[in-house]
């Protein structure tokens, strides 16, 4: 079968590889057949994510066709479409024991820490897939469940409320997937982004305030939205540092505030305001337990999910996928790889 692999880092290829095969009871055989590049696979591909080891088969964000399943599997038939959950974790742990599987120690991604999805065939455990309904919505638009589950995690762990007033920083994927689910919350939206074309897309989404901080006056309009109190979340999917350090001078009194990205550096935080108004800043990695709701609904959204989807390449075309991901004057949302 075919592997799209980073050989050692900066260096990829499309690769021949043994077929996998179910091993144990538990495992079904999933034939891919759409897969979303991240901006973690970037990392991969340069060698700037920590947890990768090479050679590495890439990617995360998959959909596919059950082929077969091991004699304990008895609710999944061939040909039914399923969505990949890419981590697995030992359950026994600190953080598996208090429901925070998705930071348990032994963690494992598919893509990073093992082989991914970036291939004909995956081998997994069925806790790992997901169904969905393909009468619904398309292999290629199901391939998104992935990154959406990540946007439901940001909104549970800032537990955004009816009535809320969020603030998102980057209208990249990410940002517009947080902007959405929190709008479904009942949030009002104020997504800030310098970049005019992805401006665009995030009025196309829906929020409430597209901003242009280079343009506009970011914490006037706070105030004259909030009547001086501040807005209640704040979600940074831009990875600025400033922004983070911004993010507890517009917080309003117990707002919460939920960096997605990381940073090389160390970011300042004034705790006396953290304090004063007895802000949470709550921290968000993966999912927990999303995937059933999204992989079961994501199909009541399919008018933004193909919004988000700019460009789709066969998997031959991954080097021409890769070059328009990282070209800034391209405007792309999710890039998706066929495996047919």
């Amino acid at each position: 079968m075919r592997a799209l692999t980073v050989v050692e880092p900066g260096k990829m290829s499309l690769l021949q590889s043994e077929k996998p095969v179910i091993r144990n009871p538990n495992q079904v055989l999933v034939r891919v057949k759409a897969a979303g590049i991240c901006g973690s696979d970037i990392h991969i591909l340069h060698g700037t994510n920590p947890y990768a080891a090479y050679p590495r088969i890439m990617g995360h964000e998959a959909s596919g066709e059950v082929v077969a399943a091991g004699e304990a599997v008895t609710d999944l038939q061939p040909g039914e479409g399923v969505v990949f959950e890419p981590i697995t974790y030992c359950g026994t742990c600190y953080a598996c024991r208090t429901g925070h599987h998705n930071v348990c120690r032994e963690l494992k991604v598919l893509g990073c820490v093992v082989d991914g999805v970036f291939c004909d065939y995956v081998a997994v455990d069925r806790s790992q897939i997901h169904p969905f309904d393909s009468g619904k919505m398309s292999y290629i638009q199901a391939a998104l469940c992935e990154p959406y589950t990540i946007g439901a995690q940001a909104n549970w762990r800032g537990n955004v409320l009816k009535g809320d007033v969020v603030l998102i920083h980057g209208a990249g994927p990410i940002g517009l997937i947080v902007a959405d689910i929190a709008k479904s919350r009942g949030a009002a939206v104020i997504l800030s982004e310098p970049d005019e074309g992805r401006l665009e897309m995030a009025r196309e989404f829906g929020v409430d305030y597209a901003v242009n901080p280079l343009e506009t006056d970011l914490d006037l309009l706070i105030d004259d939205l909030t009547g001086h109190e501040g807005v209640n979340v704040v979600f940074d999917a831009a990875g600025v540092p400033a922004l983070m350090e911004h993010a507890v001078k517009v917080l309003s009194p117990a707002g919460r505030f939920v960096p997605l990205t990381f940073t090389n550096k160390p970011v300042p935080v004034d705790f006396k305001l953290v304090n004063a108004k007895e802000l949470t800043i709550l921290g968000t990695r993966h999912q927990y337990r999303k995937f059933p709701e999204i992989a079961s609904s994501l199909w009541k959204r399919l008018d933004r999910v193909d919004k988000l989807i700019t460009h789709v390449f066969a998997a031959e075309e991954y080097e021409k996928a890769f070059k328009v991901l990282e070209d800034k004057k391209v405007r792309t949302g999710k890039v998706i790889l066929t495996f047919n």
